[in-house]
């Protein structure tokens, strides 16, 4: 025997079914009534008319009168429906909605070794109505540092998302405008690169600045020494490069190193 359970009770399908017939048989036993209810109302209606010399003209009148009634609903209906209804042929597609403009920025912020600081990160930024495009984690001598390119609508600034950031956890946390093409792979960048200047190794300057995506100063003079990184080559050439609102991470610096070295050692003699 199957059984269900409602509102915390046990309920018997056969009882249920036993009740359901139950209710089918007395609803069609109301219907029946009613039917000779209106049969013996039609009869009455009908023989007193019938006694009259214009009974049964009203008859026709009032059953043409209920078909005219019938035959105009019926029409209003349909053509309310029709009109109502957008033609296929006529009509296009619908128009998508318009996408809000968005700006594409370069975060940085340096997190807690906690469980969940990085989401909280993430979830400060779907507020906003951002898309994390890419992530990158350097460690650094002070903490971890998060890098995050993001897309937000254009309505939200910058000082509105270092505020958010900054009330989920991030600290020291930088914000600027950021282009496409710096969400190219580091590693596949750092391999271009490398294979560049190895072929030249005057053109290392650049690919340095390339790669840090900062450019080449020719002294330090009084800019801030955690944005301006200077390198000394082995030919005892000083490189620096200065970029402002992003800090140079000891990631990067050691990024920066292996280039360097990768771009002046010695190229092996190829066999005559």
């Amino acid at each position: 025997m199957g059984l269900k359970i409602r509102n915390g009770r046990s309920t018997d399908r056969v009882g249920a079914s036993h009740g359901h017939g139950r209710r089918a048989w007395r609803r069609e036993a109301v219907e029946f009534a009613a039917l000779f209810v209106a049969a013996g109302i039609a009869h009455l209606f009908s023989t007193a008319l019938g006694h009259r010399r214009s009974g049964a003209l009203m008859l026709v009148v009032l059953g043409g009168v209920l078909c005219a009634i019938v035959s105009a609903h019926i029409w209003l209906t349909h053509r309310r429906d029709h009109h109502g209804r957008p033609s296929p042929s006529r009509t296009g597609p619908a128009p998508e909605a318009a996408l809000p403009a968005a700006r594409l920025w370069r975060v940085r912020a340096r997190v807690r070794e906690t469980p969940g600081q990085l989401a909280a990160l993430a979830a400060a930024t779907a507020a906003l109505g951002g898309n994390i495009l890419s992530l990158s984690t350097q460690p650094d001598t002070d903490g971890t540092v998060d890098e995050l390119h993001v897309q937000l609508p254009e309505p939200v600034t910058a000082p509105t998302l270092v505020d958010a950031l900054t009330a989920a956890g991030g600290r020291s946390v930088r914000v600027r405008p950021a282009t496409v093409r710096e969400l190219v792979d580091p590693v596949t960048r750092a391999l271009l690169l490398a294979s560049w200047a190895g072929e030249d190794p005057h053109r290392l300057p650049v690919a340095l600045a390339a790669l840090l995506e900062a450019r080449l100063v020719p002294n330090a003079g009084d800019r801030t020494e955690r944005e301006t990184l200077s390198l000394t080559t082995p030919t005892g050439d000083r490189i620096r490069l200065h970029r402002p609102g992003l800090p140079f991470t000891a990631t990067e610096t050691a990024r920066a190193l292996a280039l360097l070295g990768h771009a002046h050692r010695p190229t092996p003699a190829r066999p005559a």
